[in-house]
């Protein structure tokens, strides 16, 4: 009999690296960033806390499929890093759907402020003194 080789969700992986909001283990971006937008609707609401593994329920279920088709098409053009952030801040508030035309900017100033430091910390390498080659001026190979 063969073995199906199953990924766990228990622990982080390279395509599972967000541990989830809603339910045990890990997930892809495209679904914690989902997570991230229905906890912000229900707090914005007042509907209180979604149940585990909402996105299961019929309520749930088409507009839940939505955001993360949309966080998809996201994650094409930014890195998860600078949409989570540009959730999270308090600029985007009032944002309850990825689809919402207000959210690009925040994830560019984001994208910019990243690549800013990545610029920086490139800066910082390239200002430091050369180091001297090992064994530069020696011929090792003279002697034999």
């Amino acid at each position: 009999m063969k073995k199906k080789n199953r990924t766990s969700t228990s622990s982080a992986s390279e395509k599972r690296p967000y541990k989830s909001i809603y339910k045990e283990g890990y997930v892809t971006p495209a679904n914690y960033i989902t997570e991230l937008v229905f906890e912000k609707r229900n707090e914005a609401f007042n509907s209180g806390k979604c149940p585990e593994s909402f996105w299961t329920d019929s309520k749930y279920t088409g507009p839940y499929k939505g955001q993360v088709i949309q966080a998809g098409k996201l994650l094409q053009k930014y890195k998860a890093s600078w949409i989570i952030k540009a959730i999270k801040s308090p600029k985007a508030k009032y944002i309850h759907k990825l689809q919402d035309k207000k959210l690009l900017p925040i994830i560019e100033k984001f994208e910019k402020e990243d690549k800013d430091l990545s610029f920086e910390e490139a800066k910082d390498i390239i200002d430091s003194k050369p180091v001297k080659a090992f064994g530069f001026g020696r011929n090792k190979l003279r002697g034999l």
